[in-house]
């Protein structure tokens, strides 16, 4: 199926080859995670990066700040030993209490300081620290003696200082420098190397910083993109629920909303408007002979035509199937309107020039008019009707009229109660059969009858068959009703027979049930599961519907008569058959319609058409029936030209089959009645279903 409609919408939104790949939100997600995925580890990173730099700066603190305090610590004692050293020449050269003292007080400084380096320090260090603090000792125990020979004014003294004293604060000095400035450097570099891991993660984390922050602006950017295919998606989902993927015109909910905002009483122009509905004639055969394809291009060649008959402003929709809708917002006049859908209806009767062959179809259009403030439902529902008035008038428009259109059901409501009908196998019951008469003039004995539905609806009473049939047959319903009808006919057939009184059951048969495939089979099948015998079933088919298909439709119909089930052919004279399909044509019976029979008295035109039809179909090997019957003169003359059986109101009327019997009692009596034991004929000249069976194989 294509879609024409629907690719351009698409395509407007930039939906097409790779772009639509790229464009569409479904396919794309793997490149949002892995970015996504991505910043992450970046973050993730630089996060882990952070922490073991913070701990690496903690660590080169502490250890610079260790180095640190032992470079001050150790400078202070080298300054200690050094005052130490000085209060002690100092001592000698003005030995005094208050000399003494401060030689003590700078002694016991450069200790104390030498034992905090030592309580400080670890590793090496430390060793440096303990060996100082040994060094200090021989220097000080050296120096307490130096002390006590100048106080006792011993002459050993200045021995004493050259040989204990100055080589001891010789070595003390130069080692407590050496400790003091290898610590001073070690901590300088601490501090370089601090200062190098401050810069790397300073560099780092701007590096970081800035991949994150360009995924960060990729990721966005790839939102951005996200959120607008996204919109795209919702814009292209809103067309498609508001638009018909076929034909690209507006849908039933679209349509029901633009008819609700013209019928809004707030609107400022209250002006009147206009809603038609436009049904397709002859559609589904052409879904039917030349495919679904054939039908699909036409629908959209409707809606092209119907768009160009409009007006700007004016919404064309297809509310489904082959239904469509116009909404003329504003219009002069019925006028008006009615020139539109006279334009309408004259485009849809061109030919649809197909790929797959010529189509011929029509359309049928239902004009309403209303003004702000009118229920859209209302609308809706008089368009319906007028346009089921416009199909079955063959008018092709109609505009609604309270007086004509008021007294039919609603349609939609029918048609949705029917549907469920049918698809549920009626449990109620609700759809009867009543069964006409058929009388044979050769001895006025009724040996047939047929069957005509009636619906008891449980609301709107008991329906006659034209108004749901036209009902069925707009909304696709028709074969399985008719499938449905038939299995009812075949089991009461086969109730008679087993009661022994064999009878003839005509089926009317919807022309499109010939071009279904499963038509053979439904007609066995209903034989087979209530054993009636072949030749008590007859199907009538209409003339006219008879056109469609020729082919299709004698194939299946030859088949079902190799069966033995009856063929008639339904109200000759009104279609447009040719005679050389007659003579093709498979079947049993002709019955002539009743607008021939109607005036048969008073018209000797009549009577010279149905004369000759009979002698047509007696020549083709078929008997004939003439239906409305509803005078007794039409009898007797019907009897005079020769026809074999006749059904209508002057003999007897449909009833259910509880009551046919005493209805074919009825008609036995009136028909002999009414004619003269003289002209009764013997047995019937024309056996149906041998005769014509030899005629067409």
């Amino acid at each position: 199926m294509h879609w024409p409609s629907w690719r351009r919408a698409v395509d407007r939104l930039g939906r097409r080859g790779k772009g639509a790949r790229r464009a569409d939100p479904v396919l794309r997600p793997r490149r949002s995670l892995g970015m996504t995925a991505a910043l992450a580890a970046v973050l993730c990173g630089l996060g882990a990066f952070t922490l073991w730099g913070t701990l690496q700066a903690t660590q080169a603190t502490e250890v610079q700040g260790q180095a640190l305090v032992l470079d001050a610590i150790f400078s202070e004692a080298n300054a200690a030993v050094a005052v130490q050293e000085m209060q002690a020449r100092h001592y000698q050269l003005e030995p005094s209490v208050a000399s003494r003292a401060r030689y003590l007080e700078a002694a016991g400084q450069a200790d104390a300081t030498l034992r905090r380096a030592v309580e400080l320090s670890t590793g090496a260090a430390l060793e440096d620290a303990l060996r100082l603090q040994a060094e200090q000792s021989a220097y000080r125990q050296a120096a307490d003696e130096l002390i006590i020979m100048v106080t006792d004014r011993n002459p050993d003294a200045v021995q004493q200082d050259r040989l204990e004293v100055t080589p001891a604060y010789y070595t003390l000095q130069h080692d407590i420098t050496e400790v003091a400035r290898d610590h001073h450097t070690q901590a300088q570099k601490l501090v370089a190397d601090l200062r190098k891991v401050q810069t790397r993660m300073f560099a780092a984390t701007i590096v970081g910083f800035a991949i994150g922050l360009g995924l960060v602006a990729a990721i966005w950017r790839v939102m951005l993109g996200y959120q607008r295919r996204v919109l795209q998606h919702a814009e292209v989902s809103q067309y498609q629920a508001l638009h018909d993927p076929l034909t690209g015109l507006a849908n039933r909910l679209l349509f029901q909303r633009r008819l609700e905002d013209a019928l809004d009483p707030a609107r400022p122009d209250a002006e009147q408007l206009a809603v038609m509905l436009i049904d397709m004639n002859g559609f589904k055969a052409v879904n039917d002979t030349l495919g679904h394809q054939a039908g699909d291009d036409v629908l959209v060649e409707t809606g092209h035509r119907l768009r160009k008959v409009v007006r700007d402003g004016d919404i064309v929709a297809r509310l489904g199937g082959d239904e469509f809708a116009v909404l003329l917002p504003s219009v002069a006049s019925a006028d008006v309107a009615t020139e539109i859908a006279e334009r309408a209806t004259g485009a849809l009767r061109r030919n649809f020039l197909l790929p797959a062959g010529s189509a011929a179809v029509s359309g049928s259009v239902g004009m309403v008019l209303g003004r702000p403030g009118t229920s859209a439902e209302d609308m809706l529902r008089h368009a319906d009707a007028a346009m089921y008035r416009a199909k079955t008038s063959g008018k092709g428009v109609a505009l609604y009229d309270p007086e004509v259109d008021t007294d039919q059901p609603g349609r939609m409501a029918l048609f949705g109660d029917l549907r469920a009908l049918l698809t549920d196998g009626d449990p109620d019951g609700q759809l009867v059969l009543y069964y006409q008469p058929q009388v044979r003039l050769a001895d006025a004995t009724v040996s047939a009858t047929e069957a005509l539905v009636r619906w008891r609806h449980p609301q709107l009473g008991l329906l006659s068959p034209g108004v749901f049939l036209g009902v069925a047959e707009t909304g696709g319903l028709e074969i399985p009703l008719t499938y449905h009808l038939m299995r009812i006919a075949v089991k009461q057939a086969a109730h008679w027979c087993a009661q022994g009184r064999p009878m003839t059951v005509s089926v009317n048969v919807s022309p499109n049930c010939l071009l279904d495939d499963a038509f053979v089979g439904q007609v066995r099948s209903a034989l087979a599961e209530h054993g009636l015998p072949a030749t008590l079933l007859r199907l009538e088919i209409t003339e006219s519907g008879m056109t469609t298909d020729p082919g299709r439709a004698q194939d299946a119909l030859r088949r079902v008569r190799r069966d033995g089930v009856q063929v008639s052919i339904d109200d000759f004279g009104t279609g447009f058959s040719s005679l050389s399909q007659l003579k093709l044509l498979a079947a049993d019976e002709l019955k002539i319609d009743r607008t021939f029979i109607h005036d048969l008295a008073t018209d000797p035109g009549d009577a010279i058409l149905v004369r000759s039809a009979i002698e047509l179909a007696h020549n083709l090997g078929m008997f004939v029936t003439a239906e409305g019957v509803e005078d007794l003169t039409a009898l007797a003359i019907l009897d005079e030209l020769g026809c074999d059986q006749v059904q209508g109101f002057a003999l007897a009327y449909p009833v259910p089959a509880d009551a046919l019997m005493a209805e074919i009692r009825k008609a036995q009596d009136t028909a002999r009645s009414t004619l003269k034991p003289a002209t009764r004929r013997g047995p019937a000249t024309v056996q149906p279903t041998q005769t014509a069976a030899a005629l067409n194989p």
